[in-house]
Parts: structure tokens; C-alpha cells; sequence
């Protein structure tokens, strides 16, 4: 069988996890499994690339001070990766891998000095640097399946055929054309035993530069690589066992789903659930490739299985915090030609919106929007707008999803819901069924109490503490929910 085996950045979070995220590529490989291997970067490193990267702006204190106080940040990832290369490496890989490393953070130190005489961060600039972590992760990873006797080479994401459009900051990938450069890149590797180890978050834009594919992008990377091979399986390793039925640490009872539709598992994306990234469901849906999201710390456990299934029922509830609430207000009344303007701008950059819904006789529309894409969307709402439109904003929204199959045809589950928000004395700042045929979505003030409690009740009510725990132990012959 062909996998495609993502890993996380807790999988990959240091060196020792390193060396058994590659461990457990050699025993598929025992197993007479072909691998292509994508990786995210080290657990937390994108998240300091992206606030290095934000900071590159005269109002964040000046050019020249904001230039010297990163080149000892970068000192310190350059650090880190060397530590962990150490840590992973027991023989004669480590010198070659110290000069790869060299290399990647001499390219960051250009890109960096490059935006101090611009006065500020360009686009281009920008995804080249917040995509640092997963080429500095690439070298060490691929090393260690050399030490264990495997044929592996790394691989940049635009390298392994991976094309978008211009977007950057939150790209889209081309399918057609990545599914042809994805075959003319990897399938030689493979065909010759080699191991192709790829940098997942990014791709390669028609201007020829590295263009991200939005956060969690790496997610996204592999199912456009597995989509692009035809592959078997695309396997998502992360630090939990799967999809939860809800958010485990708001919720003891919560357990992780055996099977879930690809429909459904890209709605809890969108409403919250930061298990897989929003986009990645669909390229494999169009080829029907199983999508197993398994814990890279235990294997044997089975993990959630997207797949294509219509069985009415609640899957599970989602939740998201620090979101906002946007009302865009007319007395004369939101004009149809605004709102299909929002729609194609926000299509255009790539900008997820958790739901959009319109009251008032047409005169409000109304926006949720998780903090990640929220001051992205007000850039556009108030470029947009007229002189007669208001905007207002609450940023302190927690919004709850209930999400699963045909909730439409779910005998009493309105009612059921509406009972248990007057048993948590929950009264919802918004309110709206069938936006979607996988949702339905509430938004309430953004206080933990009130959360867990409006959680616990439909936790229990929709029947999710009773249902049988998906996560057990199967085995991993990979000969069960594959195409071959």
C-alpha cells in the first residue's frame, strides 16, 4: 500500500520525537508499506516565525530595533534545531545536517535584513519566513531514516509539486496542476525505494515563491500529495487519539470518534475543532482515500476514520473561543451587491467564516469569525462598506457547534437543544439552524462557566457520553478501510 504519513509539530516536537516519528516510518516499511512522509515544524516554532514576522513593521518600535532583537531570536531557533539534530542523531548524519540548517537560517537572516530596508514585511517575505520551520525540520527527519537503513530525501513543498495562486498569506492550491507536479516529483522517488520527507504548510505561487496554505496548512499538504498519488491512506498524526466529541478540556466525558464523514469532520474544522485543518478533507473525498487522524505516541490506538458515510445522527460538538461577532447595519438595508462583494473577497484571500447570516428584514448582516481570520475580515469589511453602513464588533464570543449527519431529519433535537440552554440558564447571543445541513450554531458570551456548562448538557442530552468509545486499539496491517 501507498500511506501518506503526516506529522504534527508535537510528533515532531524535539529530537527524541523526531527519531520515533522515524521509527515508526521503518516499521511500515517492514511491513511492505510505500511512504511519502510531510511534515510541520517543531512544535511552536511557526508560532514565533509568524509574531517575528508581524513585528516587522515600523510601528512595532522602529526598523533598526526590531532588526536587533530578532537576530537573537533567530540565533535561538538556529539553536533548537541543532539541539534536537543532536538529540536525534547517533552516527555520521549530524555534519551534513548542521550545514543544511546553516543554510536555512543564513535564507531567514536575508529575508529579515531584506524587509529592515524595506521598512516593512511583503507578502512574499512573509510566507517565506513563517514557512522556515518545516524546512528546518525536513533535514533532521530525513537523516534519521537514513541512520535506520532507509532511502529517504527531503523535499521543499514547492519542490514536491504542491502549486497555488498568488495569495499569500493563505493560499489556494491548484489541484489539477499540483495532482501533475505532485507525479512528475515524487512518483521517480518512489519508484526507485526512495522515501520523499516534504515540508507541509506551503506550496510554490505562479510567481514562482513559496506561498502558505493557511495555519494547520500542513494537513493540507498531505491529503493534496496522497489525492495527487492515488494513494491508499493519508494518515494525520497528532497528539490525541482522533476527533473528539468535544473539546476534552472542557469536557472530562469527551471520547474520540471511531468514523466520521468527510462533510462533517471539514464543518467541526471550520466551527473550531484545530484537530485538522478546514481544507484538507476535500481532495481526498474526491478520490475516496480513507483519512485515519491517529496519536503518533500511540499507534496501536485506532484513531477516527474519515470516510464517506450518510447515517442521520450528532457527531459531536465543537467550541471556539476569543471569536467575533460582526454586525455590518443599514437603514436603508445591506445591499445584494455588497454582500456578494464580501463573498467574493473573502473567497479571493482565502478567509474563513465560521457563518454568515443576514436579520432585521435584511437590513444586518451578520458574521462569525474565529480570532485567526478576524482582523483580515474587518480589513475587508470596512474597505468595502458605504458611508451609511455601521460596523460593530464583539470580540468576547464563544460560539458552540453541534455537528453531524442529516440534523434536519433528527426527531426533537430542537427542542432537545432549547431544553438544555434553559438548564445552563445559557441565553445565546445568536442563534441559527441549517446555515449548514452538517450545524447547528450558537454564540454566547466567552466565559468558561457558561461554556462548560451549555457543553456538558448537550453532551449529554444528544447522547454523546453514551455512544461507544471510537478510540480502541485495531490492527495496524493497514489492510482494513483501504481502497486496495
Amino acid at each position: 500500500m501507498l500511506i501518506v504519513v503526516k506529522f504534527g509539530g508535537t510528533s515532531v516536537g524535539d529530537g527524541p520525537r523526531i527519531r520515533k516519528a522515524a521509527e515508526m516510518i521503518g516499521w511500515l516499511r517492514q511491513q511492505g508499506h510505500q511512504i511519502v512522509v510531510v511534515t510541520s515544524a517543531m512544535s511552536k516554532v511557526t508560532d514565533k516565525l509568524v509574531s517575528l514576522a508581524e513585528k516587522a513593521t515600523p510601528e512595532h518600535g522602529g526598523e533598526e530595533t526590531w532588526l536587533a532583537d530578532s537576530l537573537p531570536l533567530v540565533r535561538k531557533l538556529e539553536r533548537d534545531h541543532l539541539e534536537a539534530a543532536e538529540q536525534a542523531l547517533y552516527n555520521g548524519q549530524l555534519e551534513g545536517v548542521r550545514n543544511l540548517l546553516k543554510d536555512e537560517i543564513h535564507g531567514l537572516e536575508r529575508v529579515l535584513k531584506g524587509s529592515q530596508l524595506l521598512g516593512e514585511m511583503p507578502r512574499m517575505s512573509y510566507d517565506f519566513l513563517v514557512s522556515e520551520g518545516e524546512r528546518l525540520c525536513v533535514p533532521i527527519l530525513t537523516a534519521c531514516l537514513r541512520e535506520l537503513g532507509l532511502s529517504a530525501v527531503g523535499l521543499g513543498g514547492d519542490e514536491a509539486g504542491i502549486l497555488t495562486d498568488n495569495n499569500f498569506g493563505c493560499a489556494r492550491a491548484d489541484e489539477e496542476r499540483t495532482r501533475q507536479g505532485v507525479r512528475e516529483s515524487l512518483l521517480p522517488l518512489l519508484e526507485k525505494g526512495v522515501i520523499p520527507v516534504v515540508a507541509g504548510f506551503y506550496g510554490r505561487s505562479l510567481k514562482g515563491r513559496p506561498a502558505i496554505l493557511g495555519r494547520g496548512g500542513s494537513d493540507y499538504s498531505a491529503t493534496l500529495i496522497g489525492s495527487a498519488l492515488d494513494c491508499d491512506q493519508i494518515w494525520i498524526m497528532t497528539d490525541v487519539d482522533g476527533i473528539h466529541t468535544a473539546d476534552p478540556r472542557l469536557l472530562s466525558e469527551a471520547h474520540t470518534v471511531g468514523e466520521i464523514s468527510y462533510e462533517v469532520a471539514a464543518e467541526m474544522a471550520l466551527l473550531g475543532a484545530k484537530v485538522l485543518h478546514g481544507k484538507c478533507a476535500a481532495p481526498a473525498a474526491r478520490r475516496d482515500i480513507p483519512v485515519r487522524i491517529a496519536n503518533t505516541f500511540h499507534p496501536e490506538r485506532r484513531g477516527t476514520y474519515l470516510s464517506h458515510q450518510s447515517r442521520p445522527g450528532v457527531t459531536a460538538l465543537t467550541s471556539v473561543r476569543q471569536a467575533g461577532l460582526i454586525l455590518a447595519t443599514s437603514r436603508e438595508g445591506v445591499s445584494e451587491q455588497f454582500a456578494v462583494r464580501i463573498v467574493e473577497e473573502k473567497r479571493r484571500k482565502n478567509i474563513d467564516v465560521m457563518l454568515r447570516t443576514s436579520g432585521l428584514n435584511g437590513a444586518t448582516l451578520m458574521y462569525l469569525v474565529d480570532q485567526l481570520n478576524l482582523n483580515r475580515f474587518l480589513k475587508v469589511l470596512h474597505r468595502l462598506k458605504d458611508p451609511q453602513m455601521k460596523l460593530s464588533i464583539r470580540r468576547d464570543v464563544a460560539v458552540v457547534g453541534v455537528v453531524g449527519e442529516k440534523l434536519e431529519e433528527i426527531p426533537g433535537l430542537m427542542t432537545t437543544i432549547h431544553r438544555c440552554l434553559d438548564e445552563a440558564h445559557a441565553q445565546p447571543l445568536l442563534f441559527v439552524q441549517g446555515a449548514s445541513p452538517h450545524s447547528i450554531v450558537m454564540a454566547f458570551p466567552d466565559q468558561e462557566d457558561l461554556l462548560r456548562r451549555v457543553l456538558v448538557g448537550l453532551h449529554r442530552e444528544l447522547g454523546l457520553s453514551l455512544q461507544g468509545v471510537g478510540g480502541g486499539t485495531r490492527n495496524l496491517g493497514c489492510d482494513q478501510n483501504s481502497k486496495s
